[in-house]
């Protein structure tokens, strides 16, 4: 059994040739919601292959598949790639979509990756079990995805979240649904909260605002306290102090380290809810990163800020930007003006206020920042004063 990877491009009015490499397994999950045909072909000509085996096809039958320069590799560790011949008993699995541009044309879902092969015929029945597992994955996926009842739909898609069992793409694809069916979906992501794996949970919880619900809303941010308690708890027996440095992070426990993630996406979450009544929690949050040198956290509340302007979150976007000038965890950062540079610009060209002004006219200084700034400042004053700090500083002093 083989796992291929195709490179299909094309060289100005050329077509070179497509090299499929082979590389660690064939995934039978990936490209398959997509595919518009499944089948598995023999090559009839340079090029030209004949459909075999066909399990699943979205229009018309299709006899043969044409796919210009398309060749099988095996990619060697050291020295050139082997190119493995097409003979008359070679059988490749392939999953296939029309091109959007030349629906008469045919492509290798997922850049040319979706597609296996064996050479002996007798062993076709692996690429049959591939095919059937694939086929019957997305079966079930579109009958969950098509009950009309909110409630229902979501209960059936949400076993779709488990990568280990369907994969990253169909998990991905499962969010999307469950995002639609919003505030049905964060009820029922609130319900099922604490029983939530670690990872699907921390998946989840940074798009919690996008599958809505008062409920999950007031979860999140009960979960954000609980888990920055967990953080202060164990900081507090064992006399940290208030900035950690990186041997003590090294060696927090599991539970303790985790935490801190969990505040990082729970925040992330809690944002897309845009709700500006949360903005004392964000201020709070950005400073429990400056607390403890923690750069996530403090991240996160300052893309909170982008989108929830307002004035008092001023202070907390200036300790920001202060702490973590000189890096995080204690490890002095090799950045030239340090962390979290870019994502206070971007805060502060939100906060159209007079206040805001000491804070953005050192970004002046920097080639990078300097046009954002200075045309944030503008929009603040009314009128452009260049790119020296000294007209906007006195221009501040007066009002």
């Amino acid at each position: 059994m083989n796992r291929v990877v195709a490179l299909m491009c094309c060289l100005l009015a050329f077509i070179a040739p497509a090299i499929a490499k082979l590389t660690s397994g064939f995934d039978y999950r990936v490209g398959i919601l997509d595919a518009d045909l499944v089948c598995i072909v023999s090559q009839q000509a340079p090029d030209v292959f004949k459909v075999d085996e066909v399990f699943l096809a979205t229009g018309p039958a299709v006899e043969t598949i044409r796919l210009p320069g398309f060749q099988l590799a095996t990619e060697q560790k050291y020295g050139p790639d082997i190119v493995e011949p097409i003979t008359p008993n070679t059988r490749i699995l392939m999953y296939l979509r029309r091109k959007k541009d030349a629906p008469s044309s045919w492509e290798v879902l997922d850049y040319g990756l979706s597609f296996s092969w064996v050479q002996n015929p007798e062993q076709t029945q692996q690429l049959r079990s591939f095919a059937e597992k694939g086929v019957d994955l997305r079966r079930r996926f579109e009958a969950a995805s098509d009950i009309r009842d909110p409630l229902r739909r979501t209960t059936a898609l949400w076993p779709f979240l488990d990568m280990t069992a369907c994969g990253p793409e169909v998990a991905r694809r499962a969010e999307e649904f469950l995002k639609s069916a919003a505030p049905v979906s964060g009820d029922y992501f609130a319900e099922h909260f604490d029983k939530l794996p670690y990872d699907q949970r921390m998946d989840l919880l940074r798009d919690a605002g996008e599958y809505g619900g008062d409920r999950l809303h007031e979860t999140v941010k009960e979960f954000i306290s609980e888990q920055e308690k967990i953080f202060d708890d164990y900081a507090s027996a064992n006399k940290l102090g208030d900035e950690l440095n990186q041997k003590q992070w090294y060696s927090l426990p599991p539970h303790v380290s985790d935490s801190t993630g969990y505040v990082y996406y729970g925040a992330a979450g809690l944002a897309k809810y845009h709700n500006r009544e949360d903005l004392p929690v964000f201020r709070e949050i950005g400073m429990w990163g400056v607390k403890y040198g923690m750069d996530q956290p403090s991240e996160a509340a300052l893309d909170a800020f982008r989108d929830m302007p307002d004035e008092e979150n001023l202070p907390v976007i200036a300790a920001i930007r202060e702490r973590f000038k000189r890096g995080t965890y204690g490890v002095i950062t090799d950045q030239p003006d340090g962390l979290l540079k870019f994502e206070t610009l971007q805060a502060l060209e939100t906060h159209i206020y007079v206040k805001s002004i000491p804070q953005l006219v050192p970004f002046l200084e920097d080639d990078g920042f300097s046009e954002e700034a200075e045309n944030t400042l503008t929009k603040i004053v009314g009128r452009d004063l260049g790119q020296k700090s000294g007209p906007w500083l006195a221009w501040y002093e007066a009002h």
